[in-house]
């Protein structure tokens, strides 16, 4: 990727359609449309549409690529912060081809996924947390992976960092005054200072790391395993779940003996189940392969249904079935089934049957279990950035612990700088010392 290159690529799905948008961006952009288009470029007003007449040659009228529209961007006014056209036209995969050929002939090159974004970026018009928002809001599946991905975008998100890095820069700037600088004091007691900045900043990296963490499911789905004996009604329930026969159901035992997967979305969520081979001793050869998968489900799920009919506890279900150590701690959800036949069981998390008319109680309960709130908080959208605030939420904690244990304001300051750095790492620019004394030179008049 060479970020100085002017760029083009399609925008709309390369397939036939009635329209097509292709997009060029880069300092050529405007000199490679003044020899494609019947128009001056230099007269044409940006962000407003001119319907032109497209080819090779603009001296050669034989060599029509088509009759569309075309937009220009300048610099800054354009989405990659750099001189842009766009064309639509056609949706023809020849018109489309020709066209891209063309631009590429006079001196544009195809674009790499996700470059646009990135002179974006390079640019200044979004930072880092931003352009990953941009991929999460092409990607969102659901109004709720929507929303999300669109406030991150909106910069909310991104803003409350500035401000974390401002108050911690600001911290970092008086330490860094009162060490090198003796005779410059206003009488604060930094120890305090950081005291009353420190707590209130933590809340809310929690409430950004909180609603980062909940945004792996709005964006990735939530894995569901449906384990269990055989016959306790695991395929029942997903064809319940999906409204669909998706899994044979007989009252022969092992019936089912690979993975059945099924997609449910329920307020803005997409549940992912996996109905899984029952789990018993017995078990032929098919058996034992399909049981070896149900482990690999069970490790690889969110949250676990455990199902049965008869009378235990969910640790001497666990225990009986040699789960104790696959699960290993994983959210589960003790399932009793056949209601209609045995009644409701006390020592289930709940208890259903093949007749009930809805299972919002169970969608409940995998909501709880996960802490997934009915509500999006602010948060990021990328385990990158949900990583950082992990570092960042920690770094802050120990803050915290140094001034408990009256460590002395320089060694704080280490910890500052670190957290700092974890900010701008999220931001996307580099981490340097210059923001910190900037500030000291912006608002403390040190030898004026």
């Amino acid at each position: 990727m060479t970020i100085f290159d002017t760029i083009v690529a399609e925008c709309t799905s390369p397939y036939k359609s009635a329209l097509s948008v292709i997009r060029m961006a880069g300092k050529d952009a405007f000199t490679i449309l003044d020899k494609m288009i019947d128009k001056e470029t230099e007269k044409m007003e940006p962000r407003r549409c001119y319907y032109c007449s497209i080819y090779k040659d603009k001296n050669d009228k034989g060599s029509l690529i088509d009759r569309g529209l075309v937009v220009l961007f300048k610099g800054k006014e354009s989405f990659a912060g750099e001189d842009s056209v766009e064309f639509y036209v056609h949706g023809s995969r020849i018109i489309v081809e020709e066209l891209l050929d063309t631009l590429v002939s006079l001196g544009a090159r195809r674009a790499l996924g996700g470059e646009f974004s990135a002179k974006a970026y390079y640019n200044g018009k979004m930072d880092l947390t931003e352009a990953e928002a941009i991929n999460q809001l092409v990607n969102a599946r659901t109004t709720r992976s929507k929303d999300f991905a669109l406030k991150t975008l909106e910069g909310n998100s991104s803003l409350a960092i500035k401000q974390m890095k401002e108050a911690l820069n600001m911290l970092t700037a008086e330490i860094e005054v009162d060490i090198d600088y003796p005779e410059f004091d206003e009488g604060k007691d930094l120890i305090k200072k950081v005291e009353e900045v420190v707590p209130g900043m933590l809340v809310k990296a929690q409430t950004l790391l909180n609603g980062s963490r909940q945004s792996k499911y709005l964006f990735d789905g939530v894995k569901v395993a449906i384990i269990g004996e055989p016959n306790v009604g695991k395929s029942t329930l997903l064809n319940k779940i999906l409204g669909e026969e998706k899994a044979i159901v007989t009252p022969i035992p092992g019936t089912t003996r690979d993975i059945v997967e099924g997609e449910k979305e329920i307020d803005g969520i997409i549940y992912k189940f996996f109905d899984t081979a029952g789990i018993r001793k017995e078990a032929d050869m098919i058996e034992e392969l399909g049981i070896k998968k149900t482990y690999q489900a069970i490790q690889e799920a969110d949250v676990i249904l455990l199902l049965f009919e008869k009378g235990s506890s969910s640790e001497e279900e666990i225990k009986k079935l040699g789960l104790s150590e696959i699960i290993n701690n994983k959210p589960c959800i003790y399932v009793f089934t056949k209601r209609d036949l045995n009644g409701t069981d006390t020592k289930a998390d709940i208890s259903i049957s093949k007749d009930d008319k809805d299972l919002l109680n169970l969608f409940n309960l995998i909501r709880q279990r996960l802490n997934i709130a009915q509500k999006e908080e602010e948060g990021f959208a990328t385990q990158r950035d949900e990583d950082i605030m992990e570092r960042f939420v920690e770094l802050l904690k120990g803050i915290e612990k140094d001034i408990r244990d009256q460590i002395t304001i320089d060694v704080v300051e280490i910890k500052l700088i670190q957290a700092t750095s974890c900010l701008d790492e999220m931001l996307g620019v580099e981490s340097t010392l210059e923001d910190i004394y900037d500030t000291v030179f912006k608002h403390f008049c040190v030898g004026k």
